[in-house]
């Protein structure tokens, strides 16, 4: 869907977007091809032929932070696509009280590793670098920022997707663990009833030697990488199919 995507050139909303689909021009090639006379007052100007033909240029060249900068926040989950690049699934436990990371995890729709303070933590950030997605829930008001803050020298070239926005155009409001149940998706009896506050307790009962509290703490927070995934191919379907017939015209 991010090659279908106009609206993040000057003066194109969604209604106007529609009017090129519409109008077959379903991406940005067959919209450079067309006749600048015959399109919408605002695209007929020459700094927006050079942003849509930057857009094509940054996605065959693979610099997905272009897109991050300028797709409006509700359409990027537009840029979901795993064959494009890696997409990552992310979710961090922290310790309560400064924000410090105590657990990064990430599940790549196949492994799932767990970075944890201390240990390797580190070692997460050559995994961040790599993706070309990010995917979490609620993570531009928690996750990234503490991530960014953690590793503040380096620049990500991702499209960070947070569920959280799509979800509610769709209905959904509420925490994580809510919105899976409302959907069918279940999670271990031992962590069911599990929240971010009991993730910080089994960080503080790890520190005074208890091994099963760490493993536990693991389990929770793969658990909820690994939901991330069920939840984001059901997004990118809902909203494409509430596209389509407009896309194809």
């Amino acid at each position: 869907m991010l090659r279908n995507t106009f609206v993040h050139l000057p003066g194109v909303g969604e209604k106007t977007e529609r009017q090129l689909w519409q109008a077959n021009c379903h991406n940005w090639d067959e919209l450079l091809a067309v006749e600048s006379t015959s399109l919408p007052a605002g695209l007929r100007k020459a700094q927006a032929i050079d942003l849509l033909q930057e857009s094509l240029d940054h996605y065959q060249a693979g610099r997905w932070r272009y897109f991050e900068r300028c797709l409006p926040g509700g359409v990027k989950w537009r840029a979901f696509d795993p064959r494009r690049g890696p997409t990552l699934y992310v979710d961090i436990e922290t310790n309560g009280y400064d924000n410090a990371i105590t657990v990064l995890g990430i599940y790549d729709g196949t492994q799932f590793e767990a970075y944890v303070a201390d240990e390797n933590l580190e070692e997460a950030l050559e995994r961040l670098e790599s993706a070309a997605t990010i995917i979490t829930y609620n993570g531009s008001g928690f996750d990234m920022p503490i991530i960014r803050q953690r590793f503040p020298y380096h620049l990500f070239n991702h499209v960070h997707i947070d569920l959280m926005w799509p979800l509610r155009k769709l209905g959904f409001r509420g925490g994580l663990k809510r919105i899976e149940r409302a959907l069918g998706l279940s999670r271990s009896e031992e962590t069911e009833q599990m929240d971010g506050m009991d993730a910080v307790y089994l960080w503080r009962a790890y520190q005074r030697g208890s091994q099963e509290a760490k493993q536990l703490l693991l389990k929770y927070n793969e658990e909820d990488v690994r939901n991330l995934e069920p939840l984001m191919e059901w997004v990118y379907r809902e909203l494409t199919q509430q596209l389509e017939f407009t896309l194809r015209g």
